[in-house]
């Protein structure tokens, strides 16, 4: 009856060790962009809109089962910054409550608009500060130009950082599935 037993629970052990999971897949139209198992990090937004970093444990039919993370700089006892990772819980949440994913491609303060604000925000601000300076006239025929132009291109940075968007929104072109294996 142990031997029994004992063969029982082996085959039962060894079945479970060997079944796959199911895969989250990432779609672009028919292209399959990432894809995740368990155990993968996994970084989106929530249909709240709130980022959620974690790892996820199960994934079974339509819905996902995620342990939270924090990831954090902080402190070390000597004041050098380390990297600290809290547990927050476990999330289970449907496909469909997915609202966002990080690019990748993301280029930063080229393609955003940031450097176009900075280079004429900072050339606005010494302008006056030398016409001030100077004693020369703020609105002068050629300053004005000046000051115009650097509007300008103050304004069309501040467009690009409003149009360009650091995350892809799931809908028709993108779309996030569950592959049961």
């Amino acid at each position: 009856m142990k031997t029994l037993l004992i063969l029982f629970c082996i085959l039962l052990l060894g079945t479970d060790s060997f079944s796959q999971s199911d895969l989250l897949v990432m779609k672009h139209k028919n292209q399959t962009i990432q894809t995740w198992v368990p155990g993968s990090v996994i970084n989106f937004q929530f249909s709240s809109r709130q980022w959620i970093q974690g790892i996820i444990k199960k994934i079974h039919n339509d819905s996902i089962l995620i342990e939270q993370i924090s990831i954090v700089q902080v402190p070390n006892q000597f004041g050098f910054p380390t990297i600290d990772t809290a547990k927050l819980g476990l999330l289970q949440l449907h496909v469909n409550e997915i609202y966002g994913m990080p690019k990748r491609d993301y280029a930063g303060i080229i393609t955003n608009g940031a450097l176009l604000q900075l280079g004429s925000g900072a050339y606005l601000f010494l302008n006056l500060v030398n016409s001030l300076i100077k004693s020369d006239p703020l609105f002068s025929s050629v300053n004005a130009t000046r000051l115009g132009v650097a509007g300008g291109v103050f304004l069309m940075g501040t467009l690009l950082h409003m149009s360009h968007k650091t995350y892809i929104k799931l809908g028709k072109r993108y779309s996030m599935q569950t592959i049961r294996m």
